[in-house]
């Protein structure tokens, strides 16, 4: 008669299985609590968002809505910004606006957000028109752009994407 051991899996694989389990169970929680989060205060995470990224403007940049799409910039907490408007500081005199997309994606830091700060990593602009104008004067819609300090900065990326 034989006598059948059956293999049982050995004790650091089991540990090493449930280990990356929870790891996974958390990750999987932590962006879900961050997607409720998002869908819950949608409108004061847009106002500071818009405050963040007019920060360094000198102009206006209008946003007319915001989805969270979480797992296009993993580990980041990826928002994209629809109908995204930039016109500079004289644009009532010249009427010409630098940028219109239907789509702007930006990156966030989720560690930041949950501490009620905006820190962007990345942006991305998709579908967009953009007019560059400078008039007789000398004037261009492309000082919207503030200097930068000489300081050194730790920045994200910028990244054109299909523009018609």
């Amino acid at each position: 008669m034989f006598h059948y051991k059956s293999k049982t899996m050995p004790r650091w694989s089991k540990i090493t299985l449930k280990a990356i389990t929870i790891l996974i169970g958390v990750v999987i929680t932590i962006f879900l609590v961050l997607a409720l989060y998002v869908n819950a205060n949608n409108k004061s995470l847009l106002l500071s968002i818009n405050k963040e990224l007019n920060k360094n403007l000198n102009g206006q940049m209008v946003v007319g809505s915001m989805d969270p799409t979480f797992l296009k910039g993993f580990p980041s907490v990826s928002l994209r910004l629809n109908n995204v408007i930039i016109k500079d500081s004289l644009w009532k005199q010249h009427r010409h606006t630098l940028l219109e997309a239907n789509q702007m994606e930006i990156a966030v830091n989720p560690l930041a957000m949950i501490t009620g700060t905006i820190q962007i990593n990345k942006v991305s602009i998709n579908n967009a028109k953009i007019y560059l104008f400078t008039d007789s004067n000398g004037h261009s819609n492309t000082s919207i752009f503030r200097k930068k300090n000489t300081k050194k900065h730790k920045g994200g990326e910028i990244c054109l994407l299909d523009s018609y």
